[in-house]
């Protein structure tokens, strides 16, 4: 690690970096007894998981609210749920740094969202059809600057293995 990452840029990464390099150091003997590295790298650590955790509830929201449009006819809570996606687009362009990509995994915020979904639209009556394991929506398409809603949405009811009228 020859040039670590400024904490500005991408905190994700520089938290990584900064809890290899204390643990890197654990064993030293000019260290005093009473510095903890493994406890301190794990802090330090946890602050670029809580940002990282913080951008992937928010895809599982924009998904389950994608997959909750795609299902309820519900004209109302559509408008709502459509400007709760941008708004959750929002924030995650805030968050969202390149260095996270590796560690998110999409069809596993998919199958979560697809679950609440499901518990959510049950509770009102309505059936979520049968929905793929993988995700339809590519994370790159999520994480641009312009969320496209609605390519969003028919890449979500395309992917209903039994189709219906939305």
């Amino acid at each position: 690690m020859d040039q670590l990452t400024p904490y500005r840029d991408d905190v994700y990464a520089w938290s990584r970096e900064q809890a290899a390099v204390l643990r890197d150091m654990m064993g030293r003997r000019d260290l005093p007894n009473q510095l903890d590295l493994e406890n301190v790298a794990e802090e330090i650590e946890s602050v670029g998981s809580e940002v990282r955790n913080a951008v992937e509830s928010f895809i599982r929201l924009i998904l389950l609210h994608a997959v909750k449009i795609a299902v309820s006819p519900a004209e109302e809570a559509k408008a709502h749920w459509r400007e709760e996606i941008l708004g959750f687009h929002a924030e995650i362009l805030g968050r969202y740094t390149r260095s996270m990509r590796k560690d998110i995994d999409l069809d596993l915020i998919w199958r979560r969202a697809a679950r609440q979904a499901a518990a959510h639209l049950g509770r009102f009556g309505e059936r979520l059809p049968a929905l793929p394991a993988t995700c339809p929506i590519h994370l790159e398409a999520i994480l641009v600057e312009e969320l496209d809603v609605d390519s969003a949405l028919t890449l979500v009811r395309s992917s209903f293995e039994h189709p219906f009228e939305a």
